[in-house]
């Protein structure tokens, strides 16, 4: 469990950096605003595994997430971004069967519902870059 949990921080760590960036590529305030939010939640949540990590391990896992050089722009670090939430959503929702720590069972499940979010707003975004824009 230990590396596993190392795993899912490290993931959401990096997760918060891909948001960032897709942040700073945004081409609207609306978008920018909704990656930033989700950066933060990304945050968040590593906070709310790195408590279990420590409560288990007695200290906290605080990886450093290398910087990475995506090819390809904006497009290439959402699918990046959704490829990491789909996979991480999956994993979260496992955990939250045959959990015996109700704590940590709800946490992980308030964080699968959160990624489900993203999920969907990031598939919109993308949807809405390979939608032709009109002049109307």
């Amino acid at each position: 469990m230990r590396e596993q949990l190392q795993s899912y921080i490290y993931t959401e760590k990096f997760l918060a950096q891909l948001y960032r960036r897709a942040a700073a590529l945004a081409s609207s305030q609306e978008e920018k605003n909704a990656l930033l939010a989700f950066a933060q939640n990304a945050e968040t949540n590593a906070n709310y595994l790195n408590y279990f990590y420590k409560l288990e391990y007695g200290v906290n896992f605080d990886p450093m997430v290398p910087e990475i050089n995506l090819q390809g722009g904006y497009r290439a670090v959402l699918n990046e971004i959704l490829k990491l939430e789909i996979s991480s959503y999956l994993e979260y929702r496992k955990l939250t069967y045959n959990q015996s720590n109700n704590e940590f069972r709800e946490t992980v499940r308030a964080i699968s519902d959160t990624k489900l979010g993203h999920i969907l707003t990031v598939l919109a975004i993308i949807t809405n870059l390979n939608t032709p824009q009109t002049n109307g």
